[in-house]
């Protein structure tokens, strides 16, 4: 008889509570990288309970509105810390002072007591979460949705849609944070695997940046007209165009 795994919960509530010691090191001056990794930890516990708890639905969408609010943080974020001082000197400068602003708007402390509160709540739930799955049962679950990603980048080619494209970067998300899983917590080496997946991931992560900033910078541009947005955003056109003819 196979006998009910505990290694996922207790994975689990590592995640979350390493959110949440988190939650009081992310401000506008902070290391963006708090906040990075505060939506890394939020987003390993997303995919393993849309993985491996399809009953428990209503657990995983409490998680989703955390991750979907810091979006625009993390992506002014990463927009300026791709761009060159020396080149683009007067622009960083505004987007600076934009993500100052952005940061008031977005992360204030009624949101930042609404995170913790949500955090809270998800860690008692994990406590009474009732599933039934063997050690066996996570590697096989595991394996199918590695072998599902990887079907699905396989269909793709530099005609797909936008779309689409974000689909299969999901399914490989999905993947490799439940390979990770899986190997962290010494069911089965599957370093092969995980290496795949993050090369994938880290192309698929371009294209879905660069598409980001260039819709940020499309909107920016119209507020805060300049000889170096323009450039910035026609450049980065370049490089989205390049990147898509590679998939």
């Amino acid at each position: 008889m196979l006998m009910k795994s505990t290694l996922l919960s207790v994975y689990l509530l590592k995640r979350l509570q390493n959110a949440k010691s988190l939650l009081p090191q992310i401000h506008s001056g902070s290391d963006p990288e708090h906040l990075h990794q505060y939506r890394v930890s939020l987003r390993r516990a997303h995919s393993l309970i849309k993985v491996y708890l399809k009953a428990h639905r209503d657990f995983s969408a409490s998680l989703k509105p955390l991750l979907k609010s810091t979006n625009a943080l993390r992506e002014i974020d990463v927009l300026i810390m791709s761009i060159n001082a020396e080149e683009y000197p007067s622009l960083l400068s505004n987007l600076v002072r934009y993500r100052n602003n952005l940061y008031q708007k977005l992360w204030h402390s009624e949101i930042v007591h609404q995170h913790e509160h949500t955090l809270r709540q998800s860690i008692d739930q994990l406590g009474r979460l009732q599933y039934d799955l063997s050690n066996e049962a996570l590697i096989e679950i595991g394996l199918n949705q590695y072998q599902k990603a990887i079907a699905s980048k396989k269909r793709l080619n530099h005609k797909s849609r936008a779309k689409k494209i974000h689909q299969v970067r999901i399914n490989c998300k999905l993947a490799r944070y439940t390979l990770e899983f899986i190997h962290e917590s010494h069911l089965l080496d599957v370093r092969k695997q995980i290496k795949r997946c993050k090369k994938i991931l880290n192309h698929f992560g371009d294209i879905q940046d660069t598409a980001n900033q260039l819709a940020l910078l499309k909107d920016f541009c119209k507020s805060h007209a300049s000889s170096e947005c323009k450039a910035l955003y026609k450049a980065r056109k370049k490089t989205f165009k390049k990147l898509k003819e590679n998939l």
